[in-house]
């Protein structure tokens, strides 16, 4: 497939449903069969930079305000489109991104109750132009979740340990960003096995594809 404009996917969920492993497979699927110019990044991260404000964020000692974590996100995005997204975007890549904007709006909205139209504001200052082609988004329950995290090495961070009460807040501001971008997410399953949600993805991808280029 010749690949002659970029095209940007995002994965997102809750903690523990399998975004990132997804994001990586569908990295690997589409540089072995579709094109070499593809990339995988992540947010908060992606840059140098980023990545040491996303270890602060997710440092289990760090204790800091709404809106404090809120800018210091932003801060990290701002040099991730700045320096890595929007480069490859004028090169024609594929970007795969482990969350991006609706991360922000099931977060810093619908956990934190931060204004929305606040948070509209801050992003089009970074955004410009630049939003996701096409969103999976995989959803899971707490149970399932807790139990994924459980097996999980010692690497977790301070979200891992929300209660199930801020889980769902979480889970149901999801959920409703679905319904509301429901032309650019697609909402995936993600209590069926890895190789279930993967082909499910891969085709639904491939689909997209063929039909814009």
């Amino acid at each position: 497939m010749a690949i002659k404009k970029s095209f940007f996917i995002c994965f997102e969920g809750v903690e523990g449903s399998g975004k990132s492993t997804q994001a990586k497979l569908l990295y690997k699927f589409i540089k072995k069969n579709i094109t070499k110019n593809v990339i995988l990044t992540r947010e908060p991260g992606g840059t140098l930079f980023s990545e040491k404000i996303r270890n602060l964020i997710l440092d289990k000692k760090t204790k800091i305000s709404t809106l404090t974590e809120f800018f210091l996100l932003m801060a990290a995005r701002n040099e991730h489109i700045i320096s890595k997204i929007d480069f490859y975007l004028k090169k024609n890549f594929i970007i795969i991104c482990d969350r991006f904007f609706y991360s922000t709006l099931a977060y810093q909205h619908y956990l934190e109750d931060m204004d929305k139209k606040f948070i509209f504001n801050i992003q089009k200052k970074i955004y410009k132009k630049i939003h996701p082609d096409l969103t999976f988004l995989i959803d899971l329950n707490n149970k399932e979740s807790k139990i994924r995290i459980s097996n999980r090495s010692k690497n977790t961070n301070r979200f891992d340990k929300l209660s199930s009460y801020h889980f769902n807040k979480i889970r149901n501001g999801f959920i409703k960003i679905s319904k509301t971008y429901k032309n650019k997410i697609v909402l995936i399953k993600g209590s069926r096995s890895l190789i279930e949600i993967q082909n499910e993805i891969n085709k639904k991808t491939l689909k997209i594809l063929n039909a814009r280029f």
